[in-house]
């Protein structure tokens, strides 16, 4: 898969999160807990993925940033690693974005 397909990581995240094929690294585990993010909003927010910026030299593993959003609106964004290799993807970072720092539709940081 080319590594900056938006269509082909999307329809990765979608499917890995649907197949239980993700995992987290502490540092996301630590981070969810501190900003109240539960792994069944993590999948609500996921099952809608966009690709908003590639990671294409990150290692060990090329990542994303990736938006989605909860069944009550609730905006997050996600560090994703893709393991193609193990067919799986890690999570990095899991964090709710501020309008202070991201734009209205929180694609775009802010100067």
């Amino acid at each position: 898969m080319r590594q900056n397909s938006s269509e082909g990581w999307t329809r990765i995240i979608r499917s890995s999160v649907s197949a239980e094929k993700v995992a987290f690294k502490k540092h996301s585990v630590l981070r969810m807990r501190q900003r109240a993010i539960s792994v069944e909003e993590f999948k609500e927010a996921m099952a809608h993925a966009e690709i908003i910026q590639f990671y294409d030299d990150d290692r060990p593993f090329p990542s994303a940033l990736v938006l989605g959003f909860t069944t009550s609106g609730r905006p997050l964004h996600a560090v994703v690693a893709l393991d193609e290799k193990n067919e799986q993807i890690w999570i990095i970072t899991l964090y709710e974005p501020s309008v202070e720092n991201w734009n209205a539709e929180f694609k775009e940081r802010r100067e």
